[in-house]
């Protein structure tokens, strides 16, 4: 996710639009076959945020504290839609 989005999602925690009970896909590591470190998305259930980032219970039952860059979708939107749709007013550049 680029730095635009980290801003914009660091925004809707502050206005509580990213607060427990939301559904989020994100980034997360796994370990692939033969142990194997790697990174997948998986779809989970916010439990707590703060300035830093949020934590959430996976689909595989497991509580990760995860970072806003590796925050893919909110309630099956995009960062930008999901602002949209909340009339979040926020300019955002694009990435050269």
């Amino acid at each position: 996710m680029s730095n635009n989005f980290v801003d914009l999602a660091k925004i809707l925690a502050e206005r509580k639009l990213l607060r427990e009970g939301i559904t989020i896909s994100a980034k997360v590591p796994v370990r692939g076959f033969g142990g194997a470190p790697m990174t997948t998305t998986k779809k989970g259930i916010v439990t707590s945020v703060n300035e830093a980032g949020f934590t959430a219970l996976y689909e595989d039952r497991k509580i990760r504290s995860t970072g806003f860059e590796d925050l893919q979708d909110i309630e099956g939107m995009e960062l930008p839609r999901y602002a949209q749709a909340y009339r979040v007013k926020v300019s955002l550049k694009k990435p050269k």
